[in-house]
């Protein structure tokens, strides 16, 4: 993993610094988010940008220090000097970016949903674990406060039995005014239940085990091309407790998403990605103020420098990646 990293100077016989090299693959917004990441890590030097308008990856490029840019990804993986690749195309690309990466022995940062389809992500899976190499997801929960609140009640026995978990979906509109691109909305690879639903899936199998049965009832507009208006679906974990998943698009009120812990003790609400309230046996909920919190174990892009150094890391593999989409396919079919 040390093959190609820049090393600093040496200042007093103190320990190398590696920099490590970064080709990003898209530069939307999700993309844009992490690319602010990686330039203020000081282990991190991005080398590329790519993005399939050429002006975007242009400007890009001079915003970062005259880097080089590229509108077909394939150009990118045959620069020699860098080290990971961070694919954050829309997901029927992710299949063909990711494998050409590993192909380049390069190690990747992906997006989830891992891929466009079950088959996809088994064969990304599978070249990932033979190729050796470092691959890991984007689910930023996992480096927040929220998920680290979770994880330390659960291991405490807080909530008690899980009597059920729901996680609500609801949209005023879709796409949001933000989102609008060419695929957001589209059956093929857009939608809320493959953009949102994931982040609270993965959240699901990591704590609670395995999802044993999807009872999934989805409602799409007349238009084959646009995505789904609604759902509602029941998951059954292995340990038989039940998921009740509502979604719904175009209803009077505002955005909400809701992931909520039913716990014969207590229960956890995590409401629009931050809040986090917490109800005791027979009493109302509160909110619990950030300074209460637990505290996250800190950054996906430090977690990834860790890993590429040899060290222990929390990262969500592709076997991981493959798991939420196993789940996702059956809320979808």
């Amino acid at each position: 993993m040390e093959r190609k990293s820049t090393v600093k100077a040496i200042i007093g016989g103190e320990t190398l610094k590696k920099i490590y090299k970064v080709g990003v693959v898209g530069l939307g917004v999700v993309g844009q988010r992490l690319i602010s990441a990686f330039h203020k890590n000081e282990n991190i030097q991005i080398a590329a940008v790519c993005d399939y308008n050429k002006n975007l990856a242009k400007e890009t490029a001079l915003e970062y220090g005259n880097i080089a840019y590229f509108s077909d990804y394939n150009e990118l993986m045959q620069q020699n000097e860098i080290d990971f690749v961070y694919v954050a195309v829309p997901p029927a690309v992710h299949y063909d970016v990711v494998m050409s990466a590993f192909q380049h022995k390069k190690h990747v940062l992906c997006e989830k949903p891992l891929a466009n389809s079950e088959e996809e992500a088994e064969a990304m899976v599978r070249l990932a674990e033979e190729s050796g190499l470092i691959h890991a997801m984007h689910f930023p929960l996992v480096y927040e406060k929220a998920f680290a609140t979770i994880e330390d009640l659960i291991s405490k026995n807080s909530f008690g039995k899980i009597k059920r978990i729901t996680l609500k979906m609801h949209f005023d509109q879709w796409p949001r005014p933000w989102q609008q691109t060419n695929w957001i909305n589209s059956r093929k690879q857009g939608g809320f239940i493959r953009e949102i639903s994931p982040h609270y899936l993965q959240m699901i199998l990591h704590f609670f085990g395995p999802v044993k049965e999807v009872k999934s009832y989805v409602d799409y507009p007349f238009d084959s091309q646009l995505s789904e208006q609604a759902v509602i679906a029941m998951l059954t974990l292995e340990n038989e407790a039940r998921v009740l998943i509502d979604g719904l698009v175009g209803q009077a009120e505002n955005e909400e998403i809701s992931f909520t812990i039913h716990g014969e003790n207590q229960s956890l609400s995590l409401i629009n990605w931050r809040k986090v309230k917490l109800a005791n046996k027979g009493k109302e909920w509160v909110e619990i103020m950030d300074s209460e919190l637990v505290n996250s174990k800190g950054s996906l892009v430090e977690h990834f420098v860790k890993r590429l150094n040899n060290e222990q890391a929390v990262l969500v593999d592709f076997e991981e990646g493959l798991q939420v989409q196993r789940v996702l396919e059956q809320l979808i079919r």
